[in-house]
């Protein structure tokens, strides 16, 4: 089906860039949406680079945030032809221009550098998990977190959800056994569930936001940093392309700032359990929480280490 230009002109500029979108703009190059949502719509670039153009004003690493705000999402098509040149983004076809500018580059906040202890963030993540499973029990990956806390009453698991169980209880041993081990669990969680990140790939997110903001890692480096280099590898691989720069950013420490100020407030306290929770679930329909259920695989895994002290 062709589409014929719009003769109504859209202008508007980015209010804030991420520093990873920023990357796959360096260069002229033609694009293809890939998604659209009433917030935003996903452009691909070569070689497997993502972004989204974004109707909200939340920043992270992939987004560009539009102003003036939309009054409403722009009729775009999968596949359709995003033109990018040094200082505008364009679609032909809805005669649509977004000047750009890297004076409005965002970068993710530097990770705290003190924290709770591990007892308490052991209870906190405990009574966390037992929020989300009572608010959110059938959503998502969060039933999940039965077995990673070691509910000693799991509640009904969904037929989909059960090939994880297996991935979860080895990744609770994620820092106990050789990588090598590990690494089929984690890719065997990549791509599972649906939308357009799915829940499999939120969780790992979560889980590597965490490990990667946590201080206090020095004696994991070597680990965290092979973990990060075979995780990306593979999620460029296996999974979403919007995925896989989702699991990347996670490794470098970076996200969307509400996931970001989730963490860092779950890590130092400076937010109560019940507004983390509350910024999670901001987070797309499903991927805060599922993201939720990743922090308390790392705490899992740090705590069977015993570095949780």
């Amino acid at each position: 089906m062709e589409h014929s230009p719009s003769a109504y002109v859209r202008m508007y500029r980015c209010q804030s860039i991420g520093y990873a979108a920023l990357k796959g703009l360096s260069f002229p190059t033609t694009g293809r949406v890939t998604g659209s949502t009433s917030k935003g719509v996903f452009v691909l670039v070569p070689p497997q680079r993502v972004f989204f153009l974004s109707y909200e004003s939340y920043r992270g690493p992939l987004t560009l945030n539009l102003s003036p705000r939309p009054a409403e999402p722009l009729p775009v098509y999968i596949g359709q032809e995003v033109h990018l040149e040094a200082d505008e983004i364009s679609l032909p076809t809805l005669n649509t221009h977004i000047s750009l500018s890297d004076e409005n580059l965002w970068l993710p906040p530097v990770p705290p550098a003190r924290i709770r202890s591990g007892e308490e963030l052991w209870a906190s993540i405990q009574r966390l998990s037992e929020s989300a499973l009572y608010v959110h029990r059938g959503v998502g990956f969060v039933p999940l977190l039965a077995f990673i806390m070691d509910d000693p009453h799991p509640p009904t698991i969904p037929a989909i959800l059960q090939p994880s169980i297996a991935s979860i209880l080895i990744l609770k041993n994620l820092f106990t056994q050789p990588l090598e081990v590990s690494m089929p669990a984690l890719t065997g969680l990549m791509g599972s569930g649906r939308g357009l990140t799915p829940s499999g790939d939120d969780l790992i997110v979560g889980l590597m936001l965490l490990l990667s903001r946590m201080p206090g890692m020095d004696s994991l480096h070597e680990t965290l940093e092979a973990l990060h280099r075979q995780i990306m590898e593979i999620a460029f691989e296996k999974t979403t392309a919007l995925s896989a720069n989702l699991i990347a950013c996670a490794c470098e420490g970076s996200a969307d700032e509400r996931l970001i100020q989730a963490v860092d407030g779950f890590l130092t306290g400076s937010l109560s359990e019940s507004a983390v929770l509350a910024t999670l679930q901001e987070y797309g329909s499903s991927s805060g929480v599922d993201a939720l259920t990743g922090m308390a695989l790392a705490l899992r895994a740090l705590k069977v280490a015993n570095y949780l002290i």
